[in-house]
């Protein structure tokens, strides 16, 4: 079954390949290939695909089953930010010499996201004071012991499961997957407390008022309540400090790096700012088959 997706536009597929091609969390649960995306999530405790795909100036959806289609166009649309749009952050970026370069060089990119809240909820502590790689890793053997199996040719992607599902888990099992009880020990608290919470609410409710009840929940800071907030459901409205970014920051300003301007600058769009400014940078650091990135990628602590 192929349905078309509803796309704000302007609208690059090409550079959201790019970017999920270079994106280590997203590695065990997604194929790419030169033309099109092939992701795994989880519905009601098993894991179903659905595969992106340009065709023409349109860009589709293929699932294999009809029962939950909706739900799958639906989920391949959110990863991939096609409702956003980009009119505000543009037109911010417009006076903004050293954005507007970034814009140009990705113009049409939209915010590629987590696969769910299920995702980020897990992901947001593994990356808690802990190098991209390394967190990657951590995800990758959650998902080895919890993710639910799929094969797709020759790979076998693991869907997250649910954040019901992971409410569920007992610490122990958590720790003895992941190796680190530390952090298993706030895995289970923070997705216990998303999942009373709850998508819907996380979703809608103001924003002050969506990141007020994440920081009430044990296991979560300024920096883990925007990552859920902006990875996971796509509300670029904050940040919790763009001194997080100054590495990025100045690599791509240089010496015009004013933190206090660009906030004032952005405003509700500092959430793309972050995006673009990380995305842009990380670049022009890439040497041409990406070794560059993977080196680098062992080093650099995980940010927005």
């Amino acid at each position: 079954m192929t349905s078309q997706l509803a796309i704000a536009r302007p609208f690059s597929f090409e550079h959201s390949l790019q970017f999920i091609r270079r994106f280590p969390p997203c590695a065990d649960e997604v194929i790419v290939e030169p033309d099109r995306v092939t992701a795994a999530i989880s519905i009601d405790g098993r894991a179903y695909t659905f595969t992106v795909r340009g065709a023409g100036d349109a860009v589709v959806v293929d699932v294999d089953d009809r029962a939950v289609a909706a739900t799958l166009v639906r989920r391949a649309g959110a990863f991939l930010g096609i409702a956003d749009d980009l009119g505000p952050f543009y037109a911010a970026a417009a006076g903004d010499p050293a954005m507007a370069e970034a814009v140009r060089a990705l113009y049409g990119l939209h915010q590629v996201r987590f696969l769910g809240l299920e995702e980020i909820a897990v992901y947001c502590v593994m990356m808690q004071r802990t190098p991209l790689a390394q967190a990657a890793r951590l995800k990758r053997r959650f998902l080895d012991r919890f993710g639910h199996p799929v094969t797709i040719g020759e790979r076998t992607l693991r869907a997250m499961p649910s954040v019901d599902e992971l409410a569920m888990l007992e610490v122990a099992a958590i720790a003895e997957a992941i190796g680190h009880r530390a952090k298993a020990e706030r895995i289970a608290a923070v997705v216990r407390g998303v999942a009373a919470l709850g998508g819907s609410f996380l979703r809608t409710a103001p924003y002050a008022v969506a990141k007020d009840a994440l920081l009430a929940l044990p296991g979560i800071g300024p920096f883990s309540a925007a990552a859920i907030l902006l990875r996971g459901l796509g509300r670029v409205d904050e940040l919790p400090a763009l001194e997080m970014f100054e590495r990025d920051g100045r690599r791509v300003y240089g010496a015009a790096w004013d933190p206090e301007l660009i906030a004032r600058r952005y405003g509700d769009q500092i959430g793309y700012w972050s995006f673009y400014l990380k995305t842009w940078a990380a670049r022009r650091r890439w040497s041409g088959d990406g070794s560059l990135a993977r080196t680098l990628g062992g080093r650099r602590r995980a940010t927005l």
